[in-house]
């Protein structure tokens, strides 16, 4: 399967991009907007009560011809930023060979060793032209594979020279990694993600951190006049810029790190494939010299640890799983790409440069689900990247240039914009494991790249239509807070009724309710059941687990009851009324339920308690139809039980999934050791 899927490297570079162009989008330095049309400046004071009135849906004449007199247009200056990346970008891709080979004064390789290096190449690569150069100044052993289209060369150290007479084996081994890369196609990609990285570093990070500087120094926000700035003081904003020039520098060095180590990896694969006998590899890790030390180590960290290399000579699972890194990058990137178009600031920028969000989100989803695809054999995935979207997502959206901006014009406090982080945080560890079990489930089936469009189109079709939706949520809960609507004080309890009403809202006319239920469980189930006949391998057995059913049960009922009964308190302005009471007891029966399944389920507890809580909001619609009179519940009121139903289950039945990891594995009668056995 994985062989015919594209690579983790070439998905990888997908990252890269969409955090450079993204970035670009809102923020560059001041030089590429001189061409740019610049509107008038408005006061503080009038900036501040038009915003005010804006977020409280009230409309001002006065703000109308204010708005118009500060219009801007800023597209030039966007699309300069953008070409001046490309161009650097390119430059460095077409001249950078000539230029290593110049600065490090690389010559040909002659002679004997010239003879057997062809050998080599026409072995494995066949009719590809490869030069081969030498490195006399490296004595260690060490090889490098570079060029650009049309141009591709091998360079080998003078310690990989003097193994040809020592040891021919480790020098074959240096060699057919090398050549790996040039088999594997992935020189360009390597080239052009150190070329944009470089550009980026250049163009966007080493001015912005400068800028900071020079804010903190002068007590005025970079890029913001203090007219701009009624909620927020220069030297705070400073430091704000300055922490996120900081976060993006090491979001930009991970998903470099991520494409460039993924590729040695694939490499040693491919020597592999080329020679059974793992041996030479091994012993070359294993006489490799230890690693700098950090921090020097960063700026040269291309390559994966050596015991991660030595482990992947053995097994498959150090080469396809994605890990915490990953995730964590690829989340962060997809809540930059979704800031220029759904930020409060964002949305309120006139004559904006049109983002195509969807598109950054739909080519990300698709390098989510083939990694998912490729790692449905790693199991330590089941929680790495659930985590690593949890943390990915509302970290990228607070590193996403709008923060500052936001902080500045949005009259809400921190800990409500903290708070906002924990919605960004629960749909990023659903994601991980909803995508998880579409790759588990399409797995049996995927034999190639035309057999996995299938699962990759429900992923990038379930993403990209509900990634406005969560995103979008942060601006409603600056305009809740305005409005005061909740009013409450926690700023936690302020997110989540602000959050559980935009899914009401979107969710209670039930056409939308409905596609979700089909793409997001009937579809991956109707594939489930089509491949129940194929041997899974067995599921652990584990102790106590009908009591940690019976217990998260009971827990979830009780929790969730208490929640919903504050939560329709705010909602429906009724708390303790019927209504209120039949939406508090639906949810609690749906996370009862789900919770029981998914404690007592031996394999896809979560997907199983989801399929419990559907089928107890379908029975609880049919006995309140029965109990009570004739139409006495509208539609509507029935989609929110509907949904509240199984959001309740989905959580309660990911919750005592999760605890049934921690129970220990059932012992074997008369054995010392826990066997798994089939559940």
């Amino acid at each position: 399967m994985n062989g015919r899927i594209p690579s983790a490297t070439a998905s990888a570079f997908v990252l890269l991009i969409s955090l450079a162009f993204s970035t670009t989008a809102i923020y560059r330095p001041g030089v590429f907007d001189l061409l740019s049309t610049h509107g008038s400046g408005v006061p503080a004071k009038v900036m501040e009560a038009c915003l005010l009135a804006a977020l409280n849906d009230r409309d001002d004449p006065a703000c109308e011809v204010m708005s118009r007199a500060a219009d801007q247009d800023l597209w030039l200056g966007t699309l300069l930023c953008f070409a001046t990346l490309i161009l650097l970008t390119g430059l460095q891709y077409w001249f950078g060979p000539a230029w290593r080979i110049r600065r490090r004064r690389l010559r040909p390789v002659v002679g004997e060793v010239h003879d057997e290096l062809r050998r080599i190449s026409e072995e494995v690569l066949g009719g590809r032209r490869v030069v081969f150069l030498l490195d006399v100044l490296n004595p260690a052993v060490a090889g490098l594979a570079f060029g650009r289209a049309g141009r591709r060369y091998v360079v080998i150290s003078r310690g990989t020279w003097m193994l040809f007479e020592r040891d021919r084996a480790l020098f074959r081994a240096v060699v057919l990694h090398e050549l790996a890369h040039v088999r594997n196609r992935d020189l360009d990609i390597t080239a052009v993600t150190m070329a944009m990285w470089r550009s980026y570093a250049a163009v966007i990070l080493v001015p912005g951190l400068l800028a900071a500087v020079n804010g903190v120094l002068s007590e005025q926000a970079p890029f913001l006049r203090s007219e701009q700035m009624p909620f927020g003081s220069g030297v705070v904003l400073s430091w704000l810029f300055a922490a996120q020039i900081a976060g993006l520098a090491v979001l930009s060095w991970l998903t470099r790190s991520v494409v460039l180590q993924s590729r040695e990896l694939t490499a040693d694969a491919r020597v592999l494939s080329w020679q059974e006998d793992a041996t030479p590899l091994r012993r070359l890790f294993e006489e490799a010299p230890a690693p700098r030390r950090w921090p020097v180590s960063l700026r040269v960290r291309t390559h994966p640890h050596l015991a991660v290399r030595r482990a992947a000579l053995d097994e498959q699972a150090p080469l396809v799983r994605q890990g915490f890194v990953f995730p964590l990058a690829l989340g962060g990137c997809f809540s930059l790409t979704m800031d220029p178009a759904t930020s409060l600031t964002a949305q309120g920028r006139t004559n904006p440069l049109p983002w195509p969000a969807e598109v950054f989100a739909l080519l990300l989803a698709v390098v989510l689900g083939l990694r998912a695809l490729r790692a449905v054999g790693a199991e330590s995935d089941a929680v790495h990247v659930p985590l690593g979207l949890a943390v990915g997502l509302p970290g990228g959206w607070v590193l996403a240039p709008s923060r500052m901006t936001d902080h500045a014009l949005a009259p809400f406090p921190v800990p409500v914009q903290l708070a906002g982080l924990v919605v960004l945080a629960v749909a990023g560890l659903l994601l991980g494991v909803w995508v998880r079990w579409v790759a588990r489930v399409w797995a049996p089936r995927v034999h190639g790249l035309w057999s996995a469009l299938a699962p990759l189109l429900l992923i990038a079709v379930v993403v990209t239509l509900s990634a406005r939706t969560f995103y979008g949520i942060q601006t409603d809960i600056i305009i809740a807070h305005v409005q005061k609507y909740p009013a409450v004080a926690d700023p936690l309890a302020h997110v989540l009724i602000s959050a559980q009403i935009v899914l009401d809202t979107r969710l209670s006319l039930g056409v939308q309710l409905l596609i979700a239920i089909v793409l997001l469980m009937l579809a991956p189930m109707a594939v489930r059941l089509a491949t129940l006949g194929e041997r899974r391998p067995p599921m652990p057995r584990r102790n106590g687990r009908i009591a940690l059913a019976l217990g998260c049960g009971a827990a979830a009922a009780m929790i969730t009851a208490m929640v919903s009964g504050i939560v329709n308190g705010y909602i429906f302005q009724s708390p303790g009324t019927a209504l209120s009471g039949f939406v508090a007891a639906g949810a609690a029966f749906g996370a009862a339920l789900a919770a029981v399944v998914a404690g007592l389920s031996g394999t896809s507890p979560v997907a199983k308690g989801m399929v419990a809580g559907l089928a107890s909001a379908v029975l609880y619609a049919l006995v309140l139809e029965l109990v009570l009179p004739l139409r006495a519940l509208p539609w509507m009121i029935h989609m929110i039980i509907l949904e509240r139903m199984l959001e309740a289950g989905l959580i309660a039945g990911l919750a005592t999934a999760l605890l049934s990891r921690l129970l220990p594995v059932r012992r074997e009668l008369g054995s010392g050791v826990g066997v798994p056995v089939r559940g």
